[in-house]
């Protein structure tokens, strides 16, 4: 097959899973390019695969890369799901999470224009700490933290009065936890979770610090499958990143289905899992077609 790893012409900050993909995907016999989503020059349907992996530009024209996915799911095979991508663009699909019984990590919503009384919000809710970051978002892009009895009230209306003029933003509590045991990615392809990723909390301009988690509990597993069953959305891979809450009980921070980095280098066995998953979908589909 001739298969499009889908990156970006600038990439932001460096993609670890690009080569051991693309030369997994080349030791399986399969002719894997890379090729951006905003390269214009770029003939998608002369794939018969496109597998959206680092597009994380994509925040700085959302409504043109929507419209990128859904006019190559015409030309060719999307990996995701184009329906998939589009329903976790925006991160008001925590809603529908929540709605379904999942226990994600308290979060306001505010709509681009809208407005909010910060510390009142916090206030009501009892936070002393909490994270302003867009609904829309790649990395660390415009994610702050302020503690509110330490005199930030003001900085943190500010930061939010500044972004909510151009975006939709969301207002989270600050779990403590993040900096005792971090967030924990859990990593699922074509159905199986291979390996579990700690990671500390990281701002504007910080880099992340991971490492390879040896043991993934019971209670991983089960939100894990909890949260992909809530979304039931099709997909080859999946990326659920979860932390304590103040009772020790996982809560969910994202569920990333889009372009979320899988971390390959420390899991070998996973880019395996990811080429033959590949296949698999292509066999299925050749086959519902010749049926």
């Amino acid at each position: 097959m001739r298969i499009a790893y889908v990156s970006c012409v600038e990439l932001p900050e460096p993609d670890i899973d690009e080569q051991p993909l693309v030369e997994g995907l080349r030791a399986a016999g399969h002719d894997a390019l890379v090729a951006a989503w905003d390269d214009s020059s770029v003939d998608w349907s002369g794939f018969d695969v496109a597998i959206v992996r680092a597009t994380w530009n994509y925040i700085d024209d959302v409504d043109a890369f929507a419209a990128w996915i859904g006019r190559v799911d015409r030309e060719t095979v999307l990996i995701n799901a184009a329906s998939t991508m589009k329903w976790n663009l925006h991160k008001e699909y925590l809603r529908d999470l929540e709605s379904a019984g999942v226990q994600i990590v308290p979060t306001e919503f505010v709509r681009a224009g809208g407005t909010m009384d910060v510390a009142q919000l916090a206030e009501q809710r009892g936070w002393d700490r909490i994270v302003i970051k867009p609904t829309v978002g790649a990395g660390s892009f415009g994610t702050r933290s302020f503690k509110l009895s330490d005199g930030e009230s003001d900085s943190a209306q500010a930061f939010f009065d500044q972004m909510i003029a151009q975006r939709d933003m969301m207002i989270q509590v600050y779990m403590e936890s993040v900096e005792t045991v971090g967030e924990t990615a859990l990593i699922v392809i074509d159905g199986r979770l291979t390996h579990a990723i700690e990671k500390r909390p990281r701002f504007d301009d910080q880099d992340e610090q991971v490492l390879l988690r040896e043991s993934i509990t019971d209670e991983m597993r089960e939100i894990a499958d909890q949260v992909i069953s809530a979304a039931g959305k099709e997909h080859l891979y999946a990326r659920v990143d979860v932390m304590p809450g103040n009772d020790g009980k996982l809560l969910l921070s994202e569920l990333e289905m889009l372009e979320p980095s899988l971390f390959f280098p420390y899991c070998e066995d996973a880019v395996g899992v990811m080429v033959r998953g590949v296949e698999r979908r292509m066999e299925r589909l050749i086959g519902s077609t010749q049926s």
